[in-house]
């Protein structure tokens, strides 16, 4: 009996001893594994308050901490270069909507992971570029992506609408890199010296390709020879899935070049390529020649120089 109360006196004072060695030791622990993400209101990228709407629980998690607030869901924004999530609940009376906030390096990574996730026939969101889905509202703004999620499916969208564009005013262009790239489009490449038409954002199947969806086009003329630039999210797959749409249209003589694939469709040149991880190609060019003399000015143009 007397060995079983001395077992169980030292099962209860062995933690407290351990105590006192980690002390003595001078051990160290890593300040992360206890230090939540953000106070609230600490370097968020929105106010606590906006209008008669009250932001509760504020977080800012970094990239390498994302998966704290999405475990599961982390990758699919870090592939495209999230660098952190704001969240919390924004409040007004009894509507209550979770926020998640994804800020990117770039705006092409928010357009991506927007582009991603949005459903097939969603409706839209007057005066900013958004959707809203039943218990959902979704926006991108510059390097931002934000969404507003409702604790209910079937809960009025209307007031979620309205404070997302008072939160897209907040957000505005910028980006929480200091250093990132501004966003390039067609037109900005191509200058004032080349430009012929700005088309802007072309919606889907309008450009020709059913396999290229957001494309931004201007039309360029060189050297007296006029052709499309365009710009639209995708990688290698798509670029594939591109090549193999164009041969099967019509695309005769089709060739690879410089990273690049393209061919004769429809009476007019077409290529297309990946760079910097972005889908850029000509469109409608007269002649071969023509095309990869635009290919190599728009080229030239991402990487700096003019064309």
């Amino acid at each position: 009996m007397v060995q079983r109360r001395l077992f169980l006196a030292a099962g209860w004072l062995l933690p407290f001893v351990l105590a006192a060695l980690f002390i003595l030791k001078g051990q160290h622990y890593d300040p992360a594994f206890f230090t939540p993400p953000a106070v609230q209101g600490q370097d968020l990228p929105v106010p606590l308050e906006v209008g008669h709407w009250q932001l509760e629980g504020g977080q800012l998690f970094p990239a390498d901490r994302m998966f704290e607030k999405i475990n599961g869901k982390a990758d699919y924004y870090l592939q495209y270069d999230a660098v952190e999530l704001c969240s919390g609940e924004w409040i007004a009376g009894d509507q209550h909507w979770d926020m998640y906030l994804y800020r990117f390096k770039d705006a092409d990574g928010a357009r991506y992971a927007f582009s991603g996730e949005r459903p097939g026939n969603p409706s839209e969101i007057d005066g900013i570029k958004g959707y809203r889905v039943p218990g959902q509202v979704a926006v991108l703004t510059g390097t931002s992506y934000l969404q507003l999620n409702a604790h209910r499916v079937d809960a009025d969208t209307a007031p979620a609408e309205t404070l997302a564009r008072e939160l897209v005013a907040y957000l505005g262009e910028s980006s929480p890199v200091a250093d990132s790239k501004p966003d390039q489009s067609p037109a900005t490449l191509a200058g004032d010296a080349l430009i012929k038409d700005s088309e802007g954002l072309l919606p889907e199947g309008a450009f020709g390709f059913s396999v290229l969806n957001e494309v931004q086009t201007a039309r360029v003329s060189l050297s007296g020879a006029e052709a499309i630039w365009f710009k639209a999210p995708g990688d290698i797959e798509t670029l594939m899935a591109y090549a193999a749409e164009l041969k099967l249209y019509g695309g005769a003589h089709l060739f690879e070049q410089d990273g690049a694939t393209g061919g004769l469709m429809f009476s007019s040149w077409e290529l297309a390529g990946v760079v910097d991880g972005v889908l850029w190609g000509v469109h409608a060019a007269p002649s071969r020649e023509a095309l990869l003399a635009h290919w190599n000015a728009l080229r030239s143009a991402l990487q700096g120089d003019q064309p």
